[in-house]
């Protein structure tokens, strides 16, 4: 096997994939981690909260504080080497970088998405991942290849949730071949 890179137009570059994971209670829980086997796009945080919370949190919603009840609060975590010289071979010792993105509320209520109202169980919540400021679904957030990617839970210690995070191989990233 080899790395190689596939036309942009190859469906391997074109499909989505998810990684799926969960959320046991306790404060700070961390779900199972996923490496990235290839550069890739994160598009979606989908999630549902399996046990309801029993904490209330506030969020802003189109610049308006409101607040979910029942609702669990959590984060995507991405860690990443960002000394380029140091990965798949190369030289130097690895300086890993930590980013977090969120909080994002779930609970899925019946209210506007992340608003007043009250969390409901199985109730599925979709948070676009992009970098692009105020434009829902565009762009994407980049992972570099062996980065590692899992979803951390706040404070609250009863809530259960499960999630799947929807991503996509980069264009023109080096693959197995």
């Amino acid at each position: 096997m080899a790395l190689g890179v596939k036309n942009a137009a190859d469906p391997y570059y074109l499909q989505r994939s998810a990684f799926q994971g969960a959320l046991a209670a306790g404060a700070a829980a961390q779900s199972s981690k996923f490496i990235a086997h290839a550069a890739l796009l994160l598009w979606s945080l989908n999630g549902v909260q399996t046990v309801l919370s029993t904490s209330t949190y506030t969020s802003t919603v189109n610049g308006t504080a409101t607040t979910a009840a029942l609702a669990q609060q959590v984060s995507l975590i991405v860690v990443s080497n960002t000394n380029t010289a140091a990965g798949y071979g190369g030289t130097g010792s690895a300086a890993f970088g930590t980013t977090t993105i969120g909080p994002f509320t779930l609970g899925g209520s019946y209210a506007p998405v992340q608003g007043t109202g009250t969390a409901q169980v199985n109730n599925p919540n979709q948070f676009a991942l992009n970098t692009t400021t105020g434009t829902g679904g565009q762009g994407g957030i980049p992972v570099p290849a062996g980065s590692v990617v899992y979803v951390v839970g706040g404070t609250d210690a009863t809530a259960q949730s499960s999630f799947s995070i929807d991503y996509s191989v980069a264009q023109f990233a080096p693959l197995t071949l």
